[in-house]
Order: structure tokens, then sequence, then C-alpha cells
């Protein structure tokens, strides 16, 4: 049987409103009486599909997603919360998002040049970060991503994600965003892997700059250029783009790492490595980004830290990159510590308040952090650390 609105399901989360629905599971606004707050609950719909399908489904989204659970992560990989897929009725809980997909805004025509290219900037270091954590998404489309109210996209849905350490059996049904070897009725062979999502990448980029649908059996095989099709973009992004999309798996960037490194490089863009030692995921940074903690009311920051406590500001410091480095600028009211050979610097912007007094060197808004530099937001016993080094590619 569904849910009904009303019903609370784990002795946790009370639906409100039905907000979506289709393949496997429904969505629901619910309440998260743990914490007090809006989730995105996704129910499994067991009463018109195969149970054991259901659960397979559920549990590799969980087991995909859940990698990250108490990890940093780019603010464009939506924020997983809870799930069990051995409920009696399956579920995830997950951040909620509300707003429609990026497939509904660009049909209406409500996106401008400078948000298509975040989207295109921000998808590109996605696939970046969840292949250099070992996750291949492998449905990369307009109808899985949301835009927040920043402008920035979110990735939704991993029912079909996969890890990269074993071989990928999902197939896909004809769209223009899949590459041949993920589609068995056109005739596509191959291995699909972290270059599959290359090319749903660069489909996606090409469909941001150009509002051009070419399906996959009609790309010339060295690719799409959005420029040959009236695109706005530079001629270095657009044989990135080109390069991305050539239907010969061969031919393109092997993962989303080195896609990512080549668009930083076409546009000017330096980037940045931040690990967290205690999870071991680890999240590219480009130039002026900021990191923090998400906050209704509040744009995100690209980089999102897990916080508990919520001592972390939502902008907590940024990331800026100068002739002599990296530096970190403190933006938050708790502070940021940087941990070097001479000991910890204590970070603190104008309207911060000095929460600790540690003897730590120095009581300024920014500092620079040299390859290897640790840095702790609030203060190094709150029990968050990244480690800063070069976002070199794992492949060329």
């Amino acid at each position: 049987m569904s849910p009904s609105p009303g019903e609370t399901i784990a002795d946790r989360f009370e639906l409100r409103e039905r907000v979506g629905s289709g393949g496997f599971a429904t969505v629901w606004r619910a309440h998260d009486t743990h914490h007090d707050a809006d989730v995105a609950l996704k129910c499994a719909d067991t009463g018109t599909h195969d149970r054991a399908e259901v659960h397979a489904r559920f549990e590799r989204e969980i087991r995909t997603l859940g990698r990250f659970e108490g990890a940093i992560a780019p603010s464009s990989v939506v924020r997983y919360l809870a799930g069990d897929a051995d409920a009696p009725t399956p579920y995830i809980a997950l951040e909620f998002l509300p707003g429609a997909p990026l497939s509904d805004r660009l049909g209406a025509g409500g996106l401008g040049t400078s948000v298509r290219r975040r989207g295109v900037l921000d998808l590109a270091a996605t696939m970046d970060f969840l292949h250099r954590n070992g996750v291949v998404y492998l449905d990369l489309r307009p109808e899985n991503v949301i835009v927040r109210d920043s402008g920035r996209p979110v990735l939704l849905d991993f029912n079909t994600a996969a890890t990269a350490e074993g071989p990928i059996e999902t197939r896909f049904e004809v769209d223009q965003f899949k590459p041949p070897e993920l589609l068995p009725a056109v005739g596509g062979s191959g291995n699909p892997g972290p270059w599959s999502d290359v090319y749903a990448w660069g489909k996606l980029a090409f469909y941001l700059f150009t509002d051009a649908k070419v399906l996959p059996g009609d790309v010339p095989d060295d690719g799409l250029d959005p420029l040959d099709f009236g695109g706005t973009c530079e001629r270095e992004v657009a044989s990135v783009v080109r390069r991305a999309t050539a239907p010969d798996p061969e031919e393109r960037f092997d993962d989303g790492t080195s896609a990512a490194a080549a668009l930083a490089s076409a546009t000017g863009r330096k980037r940045v490595l931040l690990t967290q030692p205690a999870t071991g995921v680890a999240c590219p940074v480009a130039d002026g980004e900021t990191m923090g903690r998400l906050d209704d009311g509040t744009p995100a920051p690209w980089l999102v830290v897990p916080d508990e406590g919520r001592h972390v500001s939502p902008r907590h410091a940024r990331f800026v990159h100068t002739a002599r480095g990296w530096t970190v600028r403190d933006t938050s009211l708790n502070g940021t510590y940087v941990g070097g050979p001479d000991g910890w610097t204590h970070l603190l912007s104008e309207r911060g308040r000095a929460a600790h007094d540690d003897g730590a060197t120095g009581k300024q808004t920014e500092a620079p952090v040299p390859e290897g530099a640790t840095i702790a937001p609030v203060h190094p016993e709150y029990g968050i650390e990244l480690q800063l080094s070069s976002p070199q590619p794992t492949t060329e």
C-alpha cells in the first residue's frame, strides 16, 4: 500500500505533501522530527513493481550517496540524510530542494547566459568530484538537475549510479544525453565508465550553450562544436565540449577529472583540491569559491562541510588564488584555523567573535595555504579538518 499524507515513516518522517513520482518511487515533502526540518523523502513503490528490484535500486542509491554522509561534498550533489532499503516502506531522506528541474527551466526560457555557464562549470566539477570518489553517475540529463535560487545546479536521483570498482551492467533507452555504449537499441557497444559521464556532460553543456538537440546517431565522429550551432562560449571551451562528445570513448577525456581540468585551463580558473582525511573524500574547489554549511535562505557555498553543531557559518571561508599562491579568507562568525609547520594561525572575520584563546599565532582575516596545509573551521578540536593539495588529474 502506498503511503498517505500524515503518515510517519521510520518513526521520524511525517509525510506532508507529495511532490513527485515516477519510476520506482514517490517523493514527498516530509518533516524530519529529529531535526525539525523539511526533507525530500523518496518512498519505494512496492505495490506495482517487483520488490526485489525496488530493494536493489534503493540499496544502490543508499550505498552510493551514503559514502558522502558525514563528509565534505559540493553543493551540486544532493545531501543524503538517511535511508533504509529493508524497511517495510523502503525510503531515502534527502535535502529538500523546491523548484523545477533544469529541463522545465530550459523549456520555459527562464535561464540566462550566466546561469547556463555556471551550470556547465559546476556540473563538470561535480563529475570530477564523483569520479575522484569512485562514483559513476550514468544518467546526467536536465530532468535530474535542480537549479537553486542562487543559480547553482544540484544533481538528483542516484538510483542508476554505479561504483567504479566493477563492470557496469546498466543500459538505457535512447535520449540525446546518453553515449552510444549505454544504448544497445542504437547498436552501441563498448564498456561504460567515467568516460560515459564525460559524454553526457558534454551533451548537456552543448545544449546549455545552443538549445540544440542532437541524438546520439547524429553526432559527428569528432564530436559537437557549440560554435557551429550558434553557441555563446569561448573557442577553448567549445573544443573541450567537442572532445567530450566524441562518439568513440577512446577519443573523449578518460573521466570527469580530466575533463574538468581541461575546462579549467580553457577558462583560466585556478583550482585546488581539499581532502578530508577522516573520510578520504576529496573535492575540487575553484578560485573564489566558498565553503560552509547549507542554511535555508542563504546562498549555498560550493563546498559543504558536515556540521551537526551548526557552528560553521553558511559562508564560512573563501578560497582565493593570488600571484603568491592560495589563500583562505575567513568570512565566518566563529573563525577558521590554518595549520602549517609553525603551528596554527587563527583567522577571524571583522564581524566574527573570538571564541578561543589557545595560543594560535596571529588573528587575521586571511592567510596563505601552501601545499599540504590543514584548514580547520571553528577550531582544530571541532572535528573538521581539510588538507589542501594540487588537483592533478588522475588520467590524461
